[in-house]
């Protein structure tokens, strides 16, 4: 299964067609401040036929309570934890965030807000297993000097996966 996992687009969606064009997903993960109709993006992008995920930033003010601030699902043998991140204060750091995924017993953490990708093996708290956590960084509006970016996933049936950040 290949999952295409953006953020952060800030109304410019042809981006995220761009990048599903360019990658042909089963899945796609925007996690948050979309600002954007999210009905006309999901058609846009073949939804049922592909399922969506869209998560809710601080800038989705605009979206009329379809968009949810926290999702998680199991995929494959994984638990993900997918937010957007300024409800957790990620430019302070990840601990927050962590601790709310490992709350649902998630192994794999998705986040935006920042604009910055990232990517590492975290340990987890109190004896638990490492968690990945994940950011695509900014599909149209990136920060620090990293370009505008995304991330595949590819998630086999066995539950092994590889990531690998993409730039557009």
């Amino acid at each position: 299964m290949k999952i295409l996992i953006v953020s952060d687009s800030h109304g410019r969606s042809d981006r995220i067609y761009q990048a599903a064009d360019l990658e042909k997903p089963d899945m796609i993960i925007h996690l948050g401040d979309l600002e954007d109709m999210k009905s006309s993006v999901e058609q846009r992008l073949g939804a049922p036929k592909i399922p969506c995920v869209f998560i809710k930033g601080n800038c989705d003010y605009r979206s009329q309570g379809d968009l949810m601030s926290v999702s998680d699902f199991r995929l494959n043998g994984h638990r993900f934890f997918c937010t957007h991140g300024h409800l957790y204060s990620v430019n302070y750091g990840i601990d927050t965030l962590v601790y709310a995924a490992e709350e649902k017993n998630c192994d794999i953490i998705l986040f935006g807000h920042t604009h910055r990708p990232f990517n590492e093996f975290v340990e987890g708290s109190f004896g638990r297993p490492k968690v990945h956590v994940l950011n695509p960084g900014s599909i149209s509006l990136p920060r620090g000097g990293s370009p505008r970016s995304y991330m595949i996933m590819d998630l086999r049936d066995s539950g092994a996966y590889d990531v690998t950040l993409k730039t557009l």
